[in-house]
C-alpha cells in the first residue's frame, strides 16, 4: 500500500525534526556520565568515599526523564565498581555516617526538598556532601531563580554550603557545574549561583573551603556573665573591647580576627541564666534552647561539652579543662600560747609539772633532805636540759613559721566522712548531679561561681563544715581581687573531676569545622596558658605574712615575760614584807622556800 505524496512528505518532516532532539539527548547523556564519570574517579575513589543515589526521581520526574537518568545511572555503575554506591529511596539511619557524598535528580527545588527531607541528616561530627543534578529545560533566567531557591533551602535550612549542582540542559545537551558563596566582597549570605569550573575535579575544587574569610559579616554570639571566662560591661558604651572582657572573650576577638567576621552579642534567654540545662531527652533550655531554634551561631562561655549536647548539637574541639575541686576555710588558727605547749606532748608537760611540783614540795616540807647525785649524771641532766630547751625554741620556730592550724580533711572522701557540706551555684550543680554522693551534700546558693567563696566566708562555725565545690580559675579570679584573704582557703586532692570546655552551634552549622580547626591551632600554641594571667599573690607578700606570723609570736613571749617579770616582783615584794615584824609567818615560808 503506498501513501499518498502529501501524507509521505509529513513523515518525513517529522522524522527530520525529532532527529536533533534525540542527538541533542544522546549528546547531553555522554556529557554528563563525563562529569560522572571525573567526579566518581578523582574525588570519591581517591578518597575512598561512599555514594547514595536518592531514586526519587522515578516517582518524580516525566518517563522520558526518568529514562534518561537510568540509562546514565547504568553506564556510571557499571564504570565504577570500585566506588560503593548505594541506590535508595531514603538513607537509613544506620547507614548515615557510611555514606560521604549524597547525589540527587530533580527538576526543581520542591522535588530536591522532597526527597533530601526523608533522609537522615548530619549530626554533632559530620555531615554530607551533596551532588544535585538538575533537569532544566527552561531559560537561564529561570534556571538561576530556581538554582538560587535551592542554595537558599541548603544554606538556612540545613546549613550545609558543601553543594555542587550541575544543571542539564536537555534542550540543548550541556552540562554546567554551579555552587554558592555565602560569604564575599558581595555580601553576606548570598545564595546567587556561581559558574564553578571543573577543572581537575578533585574534591577541594568541587568543594572548596567558602567560610575562611567572612568578609566582616556578623555572627551572633551567645554569652552571659561568667567570670573570668565572659564579663559582659554593657554599660561601657558602644565597643565591643569594653562590653566584652574575659579570657573567652579575648579568644572571640582572635577567632573574628583570624576569620574576619564581625561579633554581634545575643542576650541569653533569660538574661540572668548562667548556659542553660539540657537533657538527652531533647529538652533545653537558656543558650542551648536558643541554638536548637536556630536563633544564633555560635555560644561561648565555660560551657561543658555533655553528652546531650553532643546528641542535638555541634560542637567544637574542647579548647580547654577546666578541674573541679573541692574548697574549704583553712582551720581555725592555734593560739600563740597554744603553740607554746605544742612541741611536747600533753603526758610531757604533766611529767615536768609533777616534778617540779614534788621539788617545790620536798622544798616546802623536807628541807634538809637533799639527794646527791654523782656529778656525771648531774652533767648529763644539765646537758638534757639543754638539749630539750634547743628543741623547744626550734620547734616553736618552725611552728611559728607554718601557721599552723587545726586539721582539716585531706582528701575529698575524708571530707565526706567528716560530713562536710558544699555550696554550689546553679551552673556548677549541674556538674555535680554526675557524682550521686556529692550531689547529696551540696546547696544551691543565688550568685556566680566567684561568689560562693564570699558565702563560704560568711558561714559560722556553729553551721557545721562547709566547703565549695568550684574550679581553680574561680578560686584565682576570686583572690586575684582579695588578696588578703589568700590564706584562708584551702584545696583538697586530688581533683573531683575535670570539665571540658568546647563552643557549641546549631546542629550541622557548617561553621563548626572551621572553627574547631581555628581552636585545634590555637590550643597548640598555648591559649590555655592565658588563664595563669590573673594575678596570685607575690613573694614579698609571703615574706610579709611569715614577718606578722613571727612578730605576733614575738607579742606573746613578750607577754609572757612581762607575767614572769611581773611574778617576780611580787616574790620581791613579798620577801620585803617578811622582813618586817608584823608579817613574821612570811619569813618562815620563804626560809623553809
Amino acid at each position: 500500500m503506498q501513501l499518498p505524496r502529501s501524507q509521505l512528505h509529513l513523515l518525513l518532516l517529522l522524522l527530520t525534526a525529532q532527529q536533533p532532539s534525540d542527538t541533542v539527548a544522546f549528546g547531553g547523556i555522554a556529557q554528563l556520565e563525563h562529569v560522572l564519570h571525573l567526579i566518581l574517579t578523582r574525588s570519591c575513589a581517591a578518597h575512598n568515599q561512599s555514594v547514595y543515589v536518592s531514586t526519587g526521581y522515578r516517582e518524580q520526574l516525566l518517563r522520558r526523564e526518568a529514562l534518561l537518568v537510568d540509562r546514565v545511572l547504568d553506564h556510571v555503575l557499571r564504570r565504577h565498581s570500585q566506588v560503593p554506591m548505594l541506590l535508595d529511596r531514603h538513607l537509613k539511619p544506620q547507614l548515615n555516617l557510611h555514606v560521604q557524598l549524597m547525589l540527587f535528580f530533580v527538576q526543581s527545588t520542591e522535588q530536591f526538598i522532597h526527597s533530601a527531607a526523608g533522609n537522615s541528616g548530619a549530626t554533632s561530627t559530620f555531615k554530607h556532601k551533596f551532588l544535585v543534578v538538575l533537569l532544566s529545560r527552561s531559560d537561564a533566567e529561570s534556571s538561576k531563580e530556581e538554582m538560587s531557591h535551592l542554595f537558599s533551602y541548603m544554606l538556612h535550612q540545613r546549613l550545609n554550603i558543601d553543594v555542587l549542582l550541575l544543571r542539564w540542559q536537555l534542550d540543548a545537551g550541556s552540562v554546567e557545574s554551579f555552587t554558592f558563596w555565602p560569604y564575599s566582597e558581595a555580601g553576606c549570605e548570598s545564595v546567587e549561583p556561581i559558574l564553578q569550573p571543573l577543572r581537575g575535579a578533585r574534591l577541594e575544587e568541587l568543594y572548596p573551603q567558602k567560610v575562611g574569610n567572612l568578609y566582616g559579616c556578623p555572627l551572633d554570639v551567645i554569652v552571659w556573665h561568667v567570670p573570668p571566662y565572659i564579663e559582659l560591661h554593657l554599660e561601657r558604651g558602644t565597643e565591643l573591647e569594653q562590653q566584652l572582657q574575659g579570657w573567652d572573650a579575648k579568644l572571640l576577638r582572635l577567632m573574628a580576627q583570624r576569620l574576619n567576621f564581625r561579633l554581634r552579642l545575643v542576650a541569653n534567654e533569660p538574661p540572668q541564666l548562667i548556659g542553660g540545662e539540657s537533657h538527652m531527652n531533647g529538652s533545653f533550655t537558656g543558650a542551648f534552647r536558643m541554638l536548637r531554634q536556630r536563633r544564633a551561631n555560635l555560644t561561648c562561655g565555660c560551657a561543658a561539652c555533655l553528652p546531650a549536647r553532643a546528641k542535638f548539637l555541634s560542637h567544637t574541639v574542647s579548647y580547654n579543662q577546666v578541674e573541679y575541686v573541692i574548697v574549704l576555710r583553712t582551720g581555725r588558727a592555734y593560739s600563740n600560747y597554744e603553740i607554746m605547749l605544742f612541741p611536747f606532748a600533753f603526758s610531757t608537760w604533766l611529767l615536768l609539772l609533777s616534778i617540779a611540783a614534788l621539788h617545790l614540795l620536798q622544798r616546802l616540807f623536807c628541807p634538809n633532805w637533799c639527794l646527791r647525785l654523782p656529778s656525771p649524771i648531774q652533767l648529763g641532766i644539765v646537758m638534757l636540759l639543754y638539749v630539750l630547751r634547743v628543741s623547744y625554741e626550734s620547734s616553736i620556730f618552725e611552728f611559728v613559721h607554718n601557721a599552723p592550724v587545726r586539721p582539716l580533711p585531706q582528701t575529698v572522701e575524708q571530707a565526706l566522712q567528716a560530713d562536710y557540706s558544699f555550696i554550689v551555684d546553679h551552673a556548677t550543680h549541674r556538674m555535680a548531679a554526675w557524682l550521686p554522693n556529692l550531689n547529696r551534700r551540696t546547696h544551691i546558693r543565688p550568685g556566680m561561681a566567684v561568689d560562693m567563696f564570699e558565702l563560704l566566708l560568711k558561714q559560722e562555725p556553729l553551721d557545721g563544715n562547709w566547703g565549695v565545690l568550684s574550679s581553680r580559675d574561680f578560686l584565682d579570679y576570686y583572690l586575684a581581687g582579695h588578696r588578703e584573704q589568700r590564706h584562708r582557703f584551702v584545696v583538697l586532692h586530688p581533683k573531683v573531676m575535670n570539665n571540658i570546655l568546647c563552643m557549641h552551634l546549631p546542629l550541622g552549622s557548617y561553621m563548626a569545622s572551621i572553627i574547631s580547626q581555628l581552636l585545634f591551632d590555637l590550643r597548640s600554641f598555648g591559649i590555655c596558658q592565658q588563664v595563669s594571667q590573673f594575678a596570685t599573690p607575690s613573694r614579698d607578700h609571703h615574706q610579709k605574712d611569715a614577718f606578722g606570723e613571727s612578730m605576733r609570736f614575738l607579742y606573746a613571749a613578750c607577754y609572757c615575760l612581762l607575767f614572769a617579770n611581773t611574778f617576780v616582783l611580787g616574790v620581791f615584794a613579798l620577801e620585803l614584807l617578811s622582813l618586817h615584824s608584823r608579817f613574821r609567818w612570811l619569813s618562815c615560808f620563804f626560809e623553809r622556800l
